[in-house]
């Protein structure tokens, strides 16, 4: 669902920024006869993280980074971090407007980590011949006011937060004309964007590289292709059908790498590979220039997390809170015109509630009907936490002194969960200490090390079973 905040004039010219692993990519573009034109870049490594409790010090360097360039421009155009975003995918059921925001309100309190009123939401909707679709994509409200206060104090002013990679060219197709899924893979992880129905049906991030023997990034091919599938796998049928591409995209070896990696599996799933390498600039930099260009152009962005501004009166209310004697003038007064329009109000409100009670009664009663079933199956959810009983036993079996360390831990599965542990080791010793422990948990069944590789420290994946009935 595009949202676009409404200005009265587009401006001229615009800030596009970017910031990915550590780096800061800026192009100043504007307006010419021609079309659009990159006045300006800025690409810089910065030493703070954005999230740094001191937001002056990091918007002091990020307007150093920008003077230095020489770039004037202070409205901007944000792509946000890919990890910041949350996402979750629901079927709509045929219900009115006021409703359906109330499902999808209810979805969300079910569906992410946090309480809604923290998260800034924004909706993409897909349609296909089962029906409607919603992806629910949110970033937290104090990341972005942590953003804008960094923005504030690097002295710039921001007019749209979006979703970098859905800016890309054709990375979101209309309705009926496709799906495809955009891969860009960096250094710093993979992101996977799932574009099908005219909407987003999916969006995640995850790591993509590991280290060589040899000390040099490289691509976890199968790793990626495994969350790849997983992430494939929980779009609905009706919605997979439609993607036919898959678009790789990020820095240039890496994405060979990754094309080479999965070659099998998208020739498998009827995804034809489409590479989009970007020789001249980073994926980052990309993102950058098509956010401030389509900023520019007035088209609409797929995704807006920008919090709306107050309005005028909140502003004029909050200018005023601050003087006691304005505020108890303004009490007063409006305490006047609440005696004086209390009686004529009520009658014109229990008229007005009637009528709308008559034009919604449907929509209400298949909303209640909806809400029931979930109350008549909320017992039935699992709230065990099995995963994190899992992890605290296994993290009980690790030595406290770094000896052994684990870097992915996944779970899979319902009654008997299969448990998969990557990490790192100084010695085969401690890992076999870890072994010994972990035997001596009764859950724990058909314990492997699957691979050890790599000089100090080594690397390795092992595998069990855990079954909370041992006798079963």
């Amino acid at each position: 669902m595009s949202t676009n905040r409404k200005t009265k004039k587009r401006a001229q010219s615009v800030l596009g920024l970017s910031f990915s692993d550590g780096q800061l990519r800026a192009f100043h573009v504007t307006r010419a006869k021609g079309g659009l034109e990159v006045v300006k870049a800025a690409s810089a490594t910065l030493t703070l993280d954005l999230l740094h409790p001191e937001a002056e010090l990091v918007g002091r360097e990020i307007k150093n980074h920008l003077d230095e360039a020489g770039i004037r421009e202070r409205h901007c155009v944000v792509g946000l971090p890919p990890r910041w975003v949350m996402s979750q995918h629901t079927k709509v059921p045929e219900l009115g407007a006021d409703d359906t925001a109330s499902f999808l309100q209810i979805e969300a309190e079910k569906g992410f980590p946090v309480d809604p009123a923290q998260l800034q939401i924004a909706r993409s909707f897909q349609r296909s011949t089962a029906g409607a679709f919603v992806t629910q994509l949110a970033v937290r409200r104090e990341q972005l006011e942590q953003l804008g206060a960094v923005l504030k104090a690097a002295g710039l002013k921001p007019v749209s937060y979006s979703l970098g990679l859905a800016m890309l060219p054709q990375a979101i197709a209309p309705a009926g004309s496709g799906g495809r899924i955009s891969v860009a893979v960096d250094p710093a992880g993979v992101t996977f964007l799932v574009a099908a129905g005219g909407g987003i049906a999916a969006f995640r991030t995850c790591e993509a590289s590991i280290e060589s023997d040899a000390g040099e990034k490289i691509v976890n091919g199968a790793a990626v292709a495994r969350e790849l599938r997983i992430t494939f796998e929980q779009v609905p049928a009706e919605l997979r059908s439609e993607v036919r591409e898959l678009f790789l995209t990020g820095e240039t070896t890496m994405v060979r790498q990754l094309a080479e990696s999965l070659g099998d599996w998208a020739k498998g799933a009827g995804l034809t590979i489409v590479r989009g390498d970007l020789p001249e600039k980073n994926l980052a930099a990309e993102i950058a220039e098509k956010l401030a260009g389509h900023w520019l152009e007035g088209s609409p962005l797929e995704l807006e997390f920008l919090p709306p501004h107050p309005g005028q009166w909140a502003l004029l209310m909050a200018r005023y809170n601050s003087k006691r004697l304005a505020t108890a003038g303004f009490a007063v007064a409006g305490l006047a015109v609440l005696v004086v329009g209390a009686f004529a109000w009520q009658e014109f409100r229990r008229w007005s509630l009637r009528s709308e009670w008559g034009g919604m009664q449907v929509q209400v009663t298949a909303l209640d009907a909806v809400q029931a079933r979930i109350r008549e199956f909320r017992p039935w959810y699992d709230t065990s936490l099995r995963s994190l009983s899992i992890m605290k036993r296994v993290t009980e079996c690790f030595p406290d002194n770094g000896s052994v360390t684990a870097k992915t831990f996944e779970v899979h599965g319902n009654a008997i969960a299969i448990v998969t542990i990557s990490g790192t080791m100084r010695d085969r010793e401690s890992l076999l200490r870890v072994q010994e422990a972990l035997h001596k948990a009764k859950e724990v069944q058909g314990l492997k090390v699957e691979q050890i590789r790599g000089k100090t420290p080594m690397q390795f994946n092992l595998t069990f079973r855990w079954n909370v009935n041992p006798g079963t």
